[in-house]
């Protein structure tokens, strides 16, 4: 579904005051350190017996968040078991952005800004333009991105550049003074 550009900017805007507010330097970002920051408790499926491992796989397949209660914390329940690595941290940072963006309700534009927030937190396209990351491979080879994430991820990539090249913008800037630090402005511009 067609959402309005200003609604992927929030988010995109979102991550990079999480990179920068948190004081993220590495990537690719670490989902359990983050969770950590945050507050947010963050518990395997294989942490419970298999009859409630198939109860939480049938509330998801891929994870889900709970948010606090008098008795608990806010908590992020995520399969451990799904088909890759990349899968299972694109689930967290889904979540991570219900929480974040305290979601109080199930709805497909909430579930698309989740997905596009996941997908930017794994590969923010101002970072794969600094870094030249131009494949697939890398990002699940070398930054732990699913399969989707990455193939989106670069096509974001190509299509920025066909319509502005290598520019970072000025919300962009932060992110990029932070993983690059040795970098000059005017080698990003």
């Amino acid at each position: 579904m067609y959402r309005n550009g200003n609604d992927y900017e929030r988010m995109a805007r979102l991550v990079i005051d999480i990179y920068i507010d948190y004081n993220i330097t590495s990537f690719p970002v670490d989902e359990k350190e983050l969770c950590k920051k945050l507050g947010l408790k963050l518990v395997p499926y294989s942490a419970y017996p298999e009859e409630t491992q198939e109860l939480l796989r049938k509330r998801s397949p891929d994870a889900f968040y709970s948010p606090a209660t008098h008795d608990t914390p806010p908590t992020i329940f995520y399969n451990d078991k799904v088909e890759s690595y990349g899968r299972q941290r694109y689930s967290i940072f889904h979540e991570i952005k219900h929480y974040v963006n305290n979601d109080t309700e199930e709805s497909e534009f909430n579930d698309d800004m989740a997905n596009y927030f996941s997908r930017y937190i794994m590969c923010p396209i101002p970072y794969l333009i600094k870094a030249n990351i131009n494949d697939e491979l890398t990002l699940i080879t070398d930054h732990g991105a699913s399969g989707d994430a990455a193939e989106n991820a670069i096509k974001n990539v190509r299509n920025r550049r066909a319509t502005y090249g290598d520019k970072i913008f000025d919300y962009e800037q932060p992110l990029i003074d932070l993983l690059f630090p040795d970098t000059s402005k005017e080698e990003c511009l």
